[in-house]
């Protein structure tokens, strides 16, 4: 007789059905919620990887412009030096005996070798930020490598102290030393490209200056042994010297500036080499296993 519910007894045999029924129902419970697991699970992590994407994408919109500025930079030719160089030389031989026939000697000679002594060959600073840029673009892969590679590859299958600890440490530290060093790396490149112009403003500025007084003393040579061309020579002589003087001193000035702004920006990048090479000890991570609850898989289930 059934019961007054209107079900049938649970008693014998109906017992066992029912027992079975429900570790059915269970099982196919925990088979849905596992499965709906792992699709939160490879949700998350494709939408960790686009984070990183994005995160990314402005960084490498600053990279590629420091690219295109590599592609875009202008380099004299090899051959600049030895022109200006063949220039420069007999002019200045002409100029220096004009200034020793109108009694400037002593001072002029000294001023015309330190003007010569400065001239140097521009392409090897243009080499060197040809160097630096490449360097730079280095930066960029090694950066976007670290990012998408924990993103990717660790932080969808790790959770726990962690791997917490190493996405704040990429988040708000490692990729800024990348950025930063970056900086660093196109300042030096920009203040090599300025030396190297301005090594170039200065020669052919030296150059104008010798070609265009050397016929002048030229001219008054066959008068040295009278008083007017004497006289005439030493005035060309202190003409030359003051703009000489000038020419000298305005490089000189830029050169020990740049330098000293090669030599500050050398000292940062010691700097972040060293916090580089302390971000493990920092970090203070073990290995997989050392603790269970620094490395906790995402598929872990929940105790």
């Amino acid at each position: 007789m059934p019961n007054s519910s209107g079900n049938p007894p649970r008693g014998g045999q109906n017992a066992h059905l029912y027992r079975r029924a429900e570790r059915l129902q269970a099982a196919a419970e925990k088979t849905r919620a596992a499965k709906l697991a792992e699709e939160a699970r490879l949700a998350e992590r494709a939408r960790t990887a686009q984070r990183a994407q994005w995160d990314m994408a402005s960084r490498r919109a600053e990279w590629d412009t420091a690219s295109q500025a590599k592609a875009a930079q202008v380099k004299v030719d090899s051959k600049f030096f030895d022109r200006m160089w063949g220039q420069l030389k007999p002019g200045a031989q002409k100029v220096v005996r004009g200034m020793v026939l109108g009694g400037l000697a002593g001072v002029g000679i000294p001023l015309v070798i330190t003007a010569l002594v400065h001239v140097a060959n521009p392409l090897s600073y243009f080499d060197d930020r040809s160097t630096w840029n490449e360097m730079l673009e280095d930066l960029k892969v090694s950066a976007w490598d670290v990012w998408i590679t924990y993103f990717s590859e660790v932080a969808p299958y790790w959770k726990g102290h962690a791997s917490e600890t190493v996405q704040r440490y990429l988040r708000f530290e490692l990729i800024g030393m990348f950025d930063e060093l970056g900086r660093i790396a196109t300042e030096i490149s920009g203040t090599l490209s300025t030396i190297a112009w301005d090594i170039v403003d200065y020669t052919t500025s030296l150059v104008d200056l010798v070609t265009s007084s050397a016929p002048v003393f030229l001219a008054l040579l066959p008068f040295a042994g009278t008083f007017p061309g004497k006289a005439a020579l030493a005035a060309a002589g202190f003409a030359f010297i003051s703009l000489l003087w000038n020419l000298v001193e305005k490089f000189l000035g830029k050169i020990k500036s740049l330098d000293q702004k090669l030599e500050t920006l050398g000292h940062k990048m010691f700097e972040l080499r060293g916090l580089f090479n302390v971000g493990d000890n920092k970090l203070h991570l073990k290995p997989v296993g050392y603790d269970l609850n620094l490395w906790v898989p995402v598929t872990k289930e929940s105790r």
